[in-house]
Parts: structure tokens; sequence; C-alpha cells
């Protein structure tokens, strides 16, 4: 089968210092990948080559069989992604901020999606409130409403559960998880290896500008992952 995403040997160059030296990986419809790797090692770079935010020097990014640098808006139109950069407005309300992300994504019938996914994300109550005096965590569920309504193909997520208290953290988990059973393909840069390990389908690691893959068995403990992890190259 023709994978959803498809990396082929990505090279990044910062100054003098060669951080991606050739990295793959892909990814089928349907499946929750983790992509691990201690701080530095380009996790974060990678996906902002995915998305188109960055450059890189060599490599090719596939999605759904095609050249995402030939068909960027096509690209663009069918993943969501959570990061560090803001992707909300502060001097908007809750409401105004997914209206207008709707509007950006030229969504058709969003108006009445738009109290129900707060409602489910627990933030009707705030539906008129600027976000600028959102908490982080509050901040995060709007971002997850975000994407609730716009039901991408592929979720690229950077780090989602900074910020998010338990139940935030359950909530988050329990959408991916109904994401995933109806078929949505799921990319994330985690630290937080624990809470996201049972929904995983599989797990690429960067290392020394190297992508690897670790086999994901049923005899392969959380534990297991976890002290290799801890093992790699800082």
């Amino acid at each position: 089968m023709t994978p959803i995403l498809k990396v082929s040997q990505i090279e990044k160059t910062f100054g003098y210092r060669k951080l991606l030296k050739g990295v793959d990986l892909d990814l089928q419809a349907g499946e929750f990948a983790l992509l691990l790797g201690k701080n530095g090692q380009g996790k974060s770079t990678l996906l902002k080559i995915i998305t188109g935010l960055m450059r890189a020097e060599a490599g090719l990014v596939e999605f759904e069989g095609k050249k995402v640098a030939e068909h960027p808006e096509e690209f663009r139109a069918a993943f969501g992604v959570i990061s560090h950069a803001p992707q909300l407005y502060n001097e908007l309300t809750a409401i105004e901020n997914l209206e207008f992300y709707a509007k950006l994504r030229k969504l058709k019938n969003y108006s009445e999606k738009i109290r129900p996914t707060l409602k489910a994300v627990g933030l009707e109550p705030f539906a008129h409130t600027k976000v600028g005096v959102f908490s982080s965590g509050m901040f995060k569920r709007l971002n997850i409403a975000r994407l609730m309504i716009f039901e991408p193909k592929l979720l690229l997520l950077d780090e989602p559960y900074t910020g998010l208290d338990y139940d935030s953290i359950e909530f988050f988990n329990d959408y991916l998880e109904d994401y995933k059973e109806k078929g949505g393909t799921v990319l994330m840069v985690t630290h937080q290896i624990d809470l996201c390990y049972p929904l995983s389908d599989r797990i690429f690691i960067i290392n020394q500008g190297k992508s690897s893959e670790v086999d994901k068995h049923d005899d392969h403990t959380l534990d297991d992952l976890l002290t290799h992890y801890q093992n790699l190259s800082a």
C-alpha cells in the first residue's frame, strides 16, 4: 500500500552542524507513530520540514504518493498540527479563533460545530473570553478544538501534552484514540512517552542525525523502550 506519509533521506544543516543526515520514515493511513530522540536531535526540525515551514538541503516528503513540494496546497489542506508556535490569537475570543481558523481553511458548515466542540473540550463557559487570559491547559484545549473542527487526515504533534493537567491528558488521549479509530494518522514528537505508548503502533527514533524504527511487539514493554531511550546519545 502507498504510505499516507513518506519521508526519504532528509538532510538539514545548521551552520557547521549537519543535524539530519538522511532521515527516513513512512506511515500508513490509520497508524499512530511516536518520533523520539533526545533534545537537539532534530525532531521538531523534521516536523517543520514536513509541514513546509523549513527547507531541507536534500530529501523528499510525499503525501499519498505525491511530492509535497509539487502539491503544497493539497497537503496543507489535509494535515493539522499542534506545535510550540502559537496558532491562536490572544486578542480574539475562543469562538472568534475557531471561526477565523475555519474560514482560513475554507471549511463548510463550521458554525454548527463550534459550540458542541467547545463543550466537548470543556471550554463552553469561556466561549466569549479572549484567549489571552487562558491558562496553558485551556490554550491547548482550544488547539484541540481547532483540530476537531478541521478533521484532518494527518496530525503532526510536537510535545502536545505540555501544559495539560491530568483531566486534559485523559481527554486528549480519548480524542486521539477516537481519531485513530476513524482512520486518522498521527505522528507525535514527545518526551512523555508513558502518556501515549499504549496508543502507538510504531516508534521511530532520531539519534546522531539518523532515524531507526523500534519494533513494537507484545513482549516489548514500555520499560524496555524507556531503557533504550535513556541510553541514546545526548
